[in-house]
């Protein structure tokens, strides 16, 4: 498949494929989105990024107002992270005689692009070293400076070359200071332009305040969209759990969970909960054990609806990733009660990780593969759960375990 391959979900229910990178700077990575049409309405559960997502909605839209004209486009985005809205001015180019689109508040401060995601990488810099430990393929690094402009005939062994003369000299530190501007510069280069339509946006709060919503044996907050009798056609549900203000969206018709990027169940965000995609991953799962939901699908993973033990499979990944990060964050501090720094902490884990644990897989997927860095989520971990701190004899800051609650 491909990005923009469109999936039919039910006449009225489609998805639109996204795409997972080979590396941070060929290709970005792009959200699986969904469309959904109730009577007159239609509905864009996010919109991706990139020409190809956005031709597929476009289609989508045309062939459904060929059936029966479109009296309303309504447009709701999960979070304010680019690749989910990036094609939002679509908004603009679907005939409606009325259209609305929402995003969640406390999203809002993530459209900012640059400087918001500048400053998340930022937070790292007097924490730790972001180089130092990190391993760089020579020839991955040839291929990023290439495409930032380096001549075309650098090779990685040009780059071994200049990697050991840089340690040589002491220089590590000091370069890893620009890293939080270079990555937020390569982020912005591999994507497609971006189309946020903030003009047409309105907080799902202005709608009132988030209400209980009772779907089969669990309990939710959030917003319903309903139809002219009153039914349900989508509920926004609150998670919070990727990003701050993150919501799901759960369509009764078809029994149809999306969750978008509440499936990342680190932190890799300095406003990641991950206590809150883990319990809706739970509430979830209490769910398809009762039958209210068929379909599960996310804008990442999984990328493609899945049904019954395999949906139940991946809701169970995402929580044992979290809980596995969280234990594995536990057992490297208690022989260390003097604390740690996150240098520290990233060497220790990294050395005493197996093949396929959850740290090993987070060691795979950062920079220059992806955009996170496992200092960087660790960082956020011990600040999220309020890990005590002290400044060290180097002037770093040495973490160490929360005393545990008294027992009741």
């Amino acid at each position: 498949m491909a990005t923009g391959t469109l999936h039919t979900v039910a006449p009225d229910l489609h998805l639109i494929e996204g795409h997972h990178p080979h590396n941070l700077w060929d290709d970005p990575d792009l959200p699986t989105t969904a469309v959904f049409r109730s009577g007159p309405r239609l509905y864009l559960l996010d919109t991706g990024v990139g020409p190809e997502q956005r031709d597929a909605i476009l289609e989508l839209a045309k062939r459904s107002a060929a059936e029966e004209p479109i009296e309303e486009l309504v447009l709701l985005n999960s979070h304010g992270h680019l690749d989910h809205l990036g094609n939002n001015d679509v908004i603009g180019e679907i005939p409606a005689k009325k259209a609305s689109h929402y995003i969640p508040r406390a999203a809002r401060p993530a459209l900012r692009f640059e400087s918001f995601f500048g400053a998340m990488y930022k937070r790292g810099l007097p924490y730790f070293d972001y180089l130092e430990g990190l391993a760089l393929p020579p020839d991955a690094v040839a291929s990023l400076l290439r495409a930032l402009g380096a001549d075309s005939g650098l090779t990685g062994a040009d780059v071994a070359r200049l990697g050991a003369e840089i340690a040589r000299l002491g220089l590590v530190p000091a370069i890893g200071g620009f890293v939080p501007s270079l990555v937020v510069d390569i982020l912005l280069q591999t994507y497609p332009p971006v189309f946020p339509s903030i003009d047409t946006m309105t907080d799902y709060e202005e709608l009132g305040e988030a209400t209980a919503i009772r779907l089969g044996g669990t309990d939710w907050t959030g917003w319903t969209f309903s139809n002219a009798a009153g039914e349900p056609d989508v509920h926004v549900l609150q998670s919070a759990g990727h990003s701050a203000g993150g919501v799901v969206f759960f369509v009764p018709r078809h029994r149809f969970l999306m969750l978008a990027d509440e499936t990342s169940s680190v932190p890799i965000w300095a406003d990641s909960d991950p206590r809150n995609a883990i319990a809706t991953a739970r509430k979830a799962l209490t769910m398809i054990d009762g039958g209210d939901i068929e379909l599960l699908c996310a804008g990442h993973r999984p990328m493609l609806p899945l049904r019954g033990e395999d949906a139940q499979a991946a809701l169970h990944q995402v929580i044992a990733s979290g809980t596995s990060f969280s234990a594995a964050v536990e057992n490297a501090f208690r022989p260390h009660p003097e604390g740690l720094t996150i240098d520290r902490l990233y060497d220790v884990l990294v050395r005493e990780s197996e093949p396929g644990s959850t740290i090993a897989v987070l060691v795979s997927l950062q920079f220059p593969t992806f955009s996170t860095f496992l200092k960087l989520t660790l960082l956020n971990h011990c600040l999220l759960l309020g890990f005590p701190e002290r400044t060290g004899e180097d002037g770093r800051r040495v973490f160490s375990l929360p005393p545990e609650p008294p027992r009741a």
